[in-house]
């Protein structure tokens, strides 16, 4: 129970209005700024009335599930500060199905259809005087049953609840029943203000006690439902903290965003005309890219025939040549084969018969045993040198192979070291990816598998293989990928489950926004609905009463049955048709003429209408034109681009005014004054009905730029697009004659001052006293000579038409009368409307009604799968020791891969050193082997040496004995056989050319015969191909192919040189192009698809394309603008025309970058970050001047979101920092840059059509670009709060920030006695009793006010100096709460009193069911 002064004797000044004397039994205030004092509910939930009190700001409901105290949450705080009955906002746990209608009809409980109460909060401070002054905020809720809340209102009142007197407020009346919405206005009076609105209340509550604004105001009760969401404390989650205070800030200013969004609409609707033009444009060059593709094809073809013919005729001639010379040469080598025939047998007679007479002499038998000797000789020097060169190969093998040894010794020595560094490196990546098992499952097994490979190695184990060894490796980076996927995949669950929950939750909040809406809509319907009927009878009743003609019969039954027929409008009007039938019967023979006179009068009053529209608007500064001529088209200068001469031109200074008329006669009269100049000066359509006024040469004399000068008005659209030097031209090409009539220089075109005029064969002569429209004086003084003859026109129609009323008057008064009676007879279409509209908003009603039903659902099975999603990251998580931060299971993920690199590099490693062992032990006995094989050539060859050397000696001495006789009989034998031998060859070669050069002859002699005809059918065959080829150029489908390729003429007849250069200037260009058959049916069958897209394309802008088939193909011209073109000429217009479009359109785009998105986006995101870091420095202010008893530092960082963090936002940060005024270009290019960018990844991942509202309100919310974090500063440097902490550290870290960002929001409130009230449900949930004292605490610390509710706490701790504790208990079937209070004084705690009965006598009994025991049997019932 909060402090109570009932001391009468206080002193003081009295209490004003605004600053009212406490009242006996109620609570006081004890500070200066305002503070509860105390809640209360009046026939609410099981409550008639009770009220909760606070002490010192203080308040704590507590009692087992089902008690009802987060209800009592619920219908007090944040709602009495919000006004939203939305669930998601009312329920502590935001449960949509949870209906405010429950509170008052218990779900169909209550014994009543309807049940009406209120709920309040009381406030006080003391003022700088000591007075006490108070603040009530409520809310009257109507509940019926199978309609909701039906109706609901708030009210803010310096009177208190049970007050005494005036100065209090009763919500009961005598019969103990809840007042009514009329009934509280009464009782308010002018002590408080009654509201409808829940946005004109919030707007109230925040003028009357925060002053913190809308956008603020709504931040900070946004801020009130995240901390009051249950167990908050329960589970410390960093996401959950930086959601609750993004949650808090206000967002983009929606009008700034519609405006983006209309400007973008808008810029799609020209992206559109654009995208048909280019469309257009698009479908020719797709066209032409098929029509050229065809007319490649084509052309190669037809240059192929050109190409082939005349190689073929440049072969038959190479070829007669060739056959030609062959002859010759044949004829010549028939001579010389019979010659050399002769020659050879004559030689080989003579060498014949020298042979036989050496063979006869004795030198031939000496020569015999001499040949013997050399051949061994010879034999046994191959056998010495054959074994020396194995033996010295031998020796060359040895020294390789032992170089092979020692290379390969080097190489096991340097695998070993490669080994063990891959070990160690292995070992601390698999330690940081949090890998145990390596050392056992891989690392052990690798050593025992090399050491099993050493040659004095123990044997390796069973299965113990390197595949064993990798498998085992790779299962473990396995098992540890897996988990780690299923980790993040329940991350993206949790984050996509919470972003679907706030989806449906925010629908779902349109919703209940929408249901109230209609709600609202319903009740005023029936109150339009009562006030019409009642209305209605009542306007019939008085109606009748001052009538003096319309008299129905029985007019009391009349208003009877009128009253009965406005509850059901079942029939006709009966009232109506009474008054109908009295009318018809009072009508007379007086009707014609009245209505003859009523015409005329009809007539008068139009005439005088148009002559009050011109008066209004020349007083507004309209300005009268000359007379447009009935030739011209009314629309013809709608919207066109120039202006009539006189709008562009006024008089110099200096001509007199008596010549001004006579110029602008002259002018008016040949109708020069109003033709129309375009901006060039000249005509763009013959079919405009119009006059336009073309400039010719400047004439030779005087102009009329002598008298008149440009004066083009800027603020004129079309006037503006008139350049100045296209007026001077117009003046220079008219003569000006003199004062005195003459034309003066002589021209075609001339007016005087004295009003004559010519244009050509035309002359005339025309006066006026003054100037009319040539400048803004003379419009000016002609707008007001105007003005002053409309008044009197308008004086003389007053005249006739009162003139008329008055005999109309008197022919027809009492017809009139009559009409006038009936004409003001209340009409029942506002009854009619009234009952359309509450059927219609009852309809309305129903349908969001269900609606909201179903996305109650919706919302409530996100709800549960988010908390399920979390439930299943934290508990999975833990099972496989994996942490569920992102950021640390990103390090985690790194760590996992650079293991599997190490594992990639240590099975290469490993058999690296084993096969470097291995080699080692090969190359060791390789080396033995090659020593032993070349001792044994090395004997060998010793032997061979000694035996060569012996059968030389033998040979050397037989041939000094014999040798010079045999040699030289040896000698001349030699040379005879080799004379034979080339005699026989000569003469076999001798025979083959005779024969051979015969036959080439013969064969040439008939190859001539046949090539010549050869040639002549080849000639005519090369004429045909190139005539073909002329007549395809001359079709234009080669300029087609081939745009810049120069042919010869098509005219005359074309030679086979140049022709034949022209077709392999073809086949050059054209070298990628297939030509096959087929792709030359392809390109036919895609040409007449294309031609038919073309032909749609173009004739929906009205042009025309046209197709002839040729025997040298398919020729294509399209009709654009009037004229016959050419496909590519086409193509080349199109793209002209899109350009230009391109060019406005890039205009616009940087007119809405320049105007919108830099200007008045990027400058409210400014001002909104500004705002956001302004209050981040707040809240840590808060948090460096509060510091917890364990001496924690905490601080809030506003940082990028780590997942939602757009490309450049550091950048675009920083530019914002900086006054948008001092931007260089570049920076605000960089500026549109970055929102553009936004824009478009939210436009390109949109897949259901959204609106640009929509995209832009997403893609421009800087919210989601960033994330709040807690940091905690330990050893010397700040760090986030994330990390391993004890149970109380991490709740510290959690809800301090919190704290202190509620702390901010009030430290930042206009009005200085703000008050600092935060709600907590199911405080401190899974908390030990140590961090709770703590977190009390720093409520206290941190000077908050607090309602809280708990199933266990009671909060008694040396740490909160007050407390109230409400105990709350039911008992089934009872509609009722007991509420046993308890008070602690920040030293022990005790039970409290009762409040004294605040609402009247009759409604101050017991609204609880009395518990058996009394107070000591209840109090046992809580230790």
């Amino acid at each position: 129970m909060t402090e109570t002064r009932t001391d009468s004797a206080q002193t003081g000044p009295a209490p004003t209005p605004h600053a009212l004397a406490p009242a006996p039994g109620l609570p006081h205030p004890a500070l200066d700024r305002w503070q509860p004092l105390r809640i209360g509910l009046v026939d609410m939930f099981y409550y008639e009335t009770e009220e909760f009190w606070f002490r010192d700001g203080r308040l704590l409901l507590r009692g087992n599930n089902g008690t009802g105290k987060s209800k009592v949450l619920a219908l007090s705080l944040p709602f009495l500060l919000d006004g939203d009955l939305a669930a998601r906002r009312v329920e502590p746990d935001g449960d949509p199905k949870k209906r405010m209608e429950w509170n008052l009809l218990l779900g169909g409980e209550h014994p009543h259809p309807e049940r009406l109460g209120y709920t309040w909060i009381e406030f006080g401070r003391l003022t700088d005087n000591g007075t006490p002054e108070f603040r009530t905020l409520g809310c009257g809720l109507k509940a019926v049953n199978g309609r909701g809340i039906a109706r609901n209102w708030f009210f803010v009142t310096r009177q208190r609840v049970g007050g005494p007197g005036e100065t209090g407020l009763r919500l009961v009346n005598d019969a103990r029943t809840a007042l009514t919405r009329d009934r509280l206005a009464d009782a308010l009076g002018e002590h408080g203000r009654l509201y409808d609105a829940a946005r004109d209340y919030r707007r109230a509550v925040d003028e009357e006690l925060f002053g913190l604004g809308e956008d603020r105001y709504k931040a900070l009760v946004d801020l009130l439902i995240q901390l009051r969401q249950p167990q908050l404390s329960k589970r410390p989650d960093e996401a959950a903290l930086s959601r609750a205070l993004t949650e808090a800030l206000p967002p983009m200013d929606q009008a700034v965003v519609a405006d983006a969004a209309d400007a973008f609409r808008s810029l799609d609707e020209e992206r559109d005309e654009l995208r048909a033009m280019q469309d257009a444009k698009d479908a020719a060059a797709r066209f032409l890219r098929h029509y050229r593709a065809y007319a490649r094809v084509a052309a190669r073809r037809r240059a192929r025939a050109p190409r082939e013919r005349n190689s073929e005729y440049e072969r038959l001639r190479e070829e007669l040549r060739g056959a030609e010379s062959r002859r010759e040469q044949a004829q010549q080598l028939v001579a010389e084969a019979e010659t050399e025939l002769t020659e050879q047998r004559e030689r080989s007679l003579r060498l014949g018969a020298e042979k036989e007479a050496l063979r006869a002499g004795p030198e031939a038998r000496s020569a015999r045993e001499l040949e013997q000797a050399a051949e061994t000789a010879r034999r046994t020097a191959g056998h010495r040198d054959s074994a020396a060169k194995d033996a010295e190969r031998a020796t060359g093998e040895l020294a390789r192979v032992e170089r092979g040894l020692r290379a390969a010794e080097a190489r096991s020595a340097t695998a070993a070291t490669a080994l063990d560094t891959v070990l160690g490196t292995t070992r601390e990546r698999a330690r940081s990816a949090g890998i145990d098992e390596h050392r056992v499952e891989v690392e052990g097994p690798v050593h025992a598998l090399v050491a099993a490979d050493a040659p004095d190695g123990a044997p390796a184990a069973p299965g113990g293989g390197s595949d064993q060894v990798r498998r085992a490796a790779e299962a473990l980076a396995d098992r540890r990928e897996r988990a780690l996927c299923h980790v993040e995949e329940l991350l993206a669950a949790l984050d996509g489950a919470e972003r679907s929950r706030l989806s449906a939750e925010e629908r779902l909040t349109e919703a209940e926004e929408q249901l109230t809406d209609r709600e609202e809509q319903r009740t005023h319907a029936e109150q339009a609905l009562e006030q019409a009927s009642t209305g209605l009878v009542a306007a019939v009743r008085d109606h009748l009463a001052v009538c003096s003609e319309l008299r129905p019969a029985d007019p009391e039954g009349l208003l009877d049955r009128l009253q009965d027929w406005t509850g059901r409008l079942d029939g006709p009007n009966p009232a109506r048709a009474a008054a109908e039938e009295a009318v018809r019967q009072a009508h007379g023979v007086l009707a014609d003429s009245a209505a003859q006179l009523r015409v005329e009068r009809g007539r008068l009053v139009r005439s005088r209408d148009e002559l009050r529209a011109e008066h209004d608007r020349l007083r507004e500064g309209g300005q009268s034109a000359p007379p447009a001529p009935y030739t011209r088209d009314t629309a013809a200068r709608d919207g066109r681009p120039g202006a009539p001469l006189w709008k562009l031109v006024d008089f110099r200074d200096g001509v007199p005014e008596a010549e001004r008329g006579g110029l602008e006669a002259a002018l008016e009269a040949s109708g020069l004054l109003d033709a129309w100049v375009a901006p060039d000066g000249t005509v763009e359509h013959a079919d405009t009905h119009d006059a336009l006024v073309v400039p010719g040469d400047p004439v030779g004399g005087t102009s009329l730029r002598t008298a008149l000068r440009p004066a083009i008005d800027p603020g004129d659209p079309q006037a503006s697009a008139v350049a100045q030097e296209a007026v001077e031209r117009v003046l220079a090409a008219i003569g000006l004659g003199e004062a005195d009539g003459s034309p003066g220089a002589p021209a075609a075109t001339w007016v005087t001052p004295t009003g004559a005029f010519r244009i050509g064969a035309l002359r005339g002569q025309w006066t006026k006293e003054h100037a009319e429209y040539l400048g803004e004086g003379a419009r000016e003084a002609a707008r007001r000579a105007r003005i002053t003859q409309i008044e009197a026109e308008l004086a003389d129609l007053g005249a006739q038409i009162a003139e008329l009323d008055s005999d109309l008057h008197r022919i027809a008064r009492r017809t009139d009368a009559l009409d006038r009676e009936f004409a003001e007879f209340p009409r029942d279409d506002e009854l009619s409307a009234a009952h359309a509209r509450l059927a219609e908003a009852q309809r309305q009603f129903e349908g969001m009604r269900q609606r909201r039903e179903e996305l109650a659902g919706t919302a409530a099975r996100r709800a549960q799968e988010a908390r399920q999603a979390q439930g299943r990251l934290h508990q999975e998580a833990e099972d496989l020791r994996l942490p569920t931060d992102a950021d640390v299971l990103g390090r985690l993920r790194g760590a996992l891969v650079d293991y599997r690199i190490s594992l990639a590099d240590l099975w290469p490693a490993v058999r690296e050193r084993r096969d470097a062992e291995a080699d080692e032990r090969e190359r060791r006995a390789d080396a033995e082997r090659h020593r032993d094989h070349a001792q044994d050539l090395a004997e060998r060859a010793e032997t061979a040496r000694e035996e060569a050397a012996g059968a030389a000696e033998h040979f050397e001495t037989l041939r000094a004995t014999v040798g010079a006789a045999v040699a030289e009989l040896q000698r001349r034998l030699e040379e005879n056989d080799v004379a034979q031998k080339d005699c026989r060859e000569r003469q076999d070669t001798a025979r083959k050319r005779h024969t051979a050069a015969i036959e080439d002859r013969g064969r040439a002699e008939g190859r001539i015969e046949q090539l010549q005809d050869d040639i002549r059918t080849a000639e005519a065959s090369r004429a045909d191909a190139i005539a073909a080829l002329r007549r395809f150029a001359a079709t234009g489908l080669l300029g087609v192919a081939l745009p810049d390729l120069e042919a010869p003429s098509v005219d005359t007849e074309w030679a086979a040189r140049p022709a034949v250069e022209l077709a392999r200037a073809i086949d050059a260009g054209l070298a990628e192009t297939d030509d096959a058959d087929n792709a030359w049916e392809r390109v036919q069958k895609r040409l007449s698809e294309e031609l038919n897209t073309l032909r749609d394309t173009l004739s929906a802008r009205g042009h025309q394309a046209t197709a002839q088939s040729m025997e040298d193909g398919m020729v294509v011209r399209v009709v654009f603008q009037g004229r016959e073109r050419e496909v590519p000429g086409l193509v080349d217009d199109l793209a002209r025309e899109v350009e230009e479009r391109e060019r406005i359109l890039s205009a616009r785009e940087r007119e809405i970058l320049e105007n919108h998105l830099i200007t008045e986006v990027a400058g409210t995101l400014q001002e909104l970050i500004l705002a956001a870091e302004r209050q981040v420095a707040d809240m840590n202010t808060e948090l460096e001047h509060r510091p917890t008893s364990t001496g924690m530092r905490l601080r809030l960082v506003w940082r990028p979101s780590k997942k939602n963090a757009p490309p450049g936002l550091e950048a675009a940060t920083a530019r914002l920092r900086q006054d948008r005024e001092a931007w260089a270009p570049d920076e605000r290019e960089a500026m549109g840059a970055f929102l553009q960018a936004q824009i478009e990844r939210v436009r390109s991942g949109d897949q259901s059509g959204g609106t640009w509202l929509e995209h832009l309100t997403e893609a421009l919310d800087y919210r989601s670009w960033h994330e709040f974090g807690v940091e905690r500063h330990r050893n010397g440097e700040w760090k986030s709060a994330t990390g391993p902490a004890s149970g109380g550290e991490r709740v510290l870290s959690m809800s301090v920030p919190l704290f202190a960002a509620a702390s901010s929001h009030y430290a930042s409130a206009g009005n200085p006695h703000a008050p600092r009230l935060i709600t907590l449900d199911e405080a401190f949930a899974g908390v030990d009793d140590d961090a709770r004292a703590k977190c009390l605490g720093l409520l206290a610390k941190f000077d908050l006010d607090v309602v809280m509710t708990s199933e266990r706490e009671w909060g008694c701790y040396p740490e909160v100096p007050g407390l109230s504790i409400a105990q709350l208990s039911r008992v089934d079937g009872v509609p009722a709460v007991l509420v046993t209070r308890w008070e602690w004084d920040g030293h022990r705690r005790t039970r409290a009193e009762e409040p004294a009965p605040t609402l009247d006598a009759a409604a101050a009994e017991v609204t609880a069911t009395p518990v058996p025991g009394g107070d000591d049997e209840q109090a046992a019932l809580w230790p």
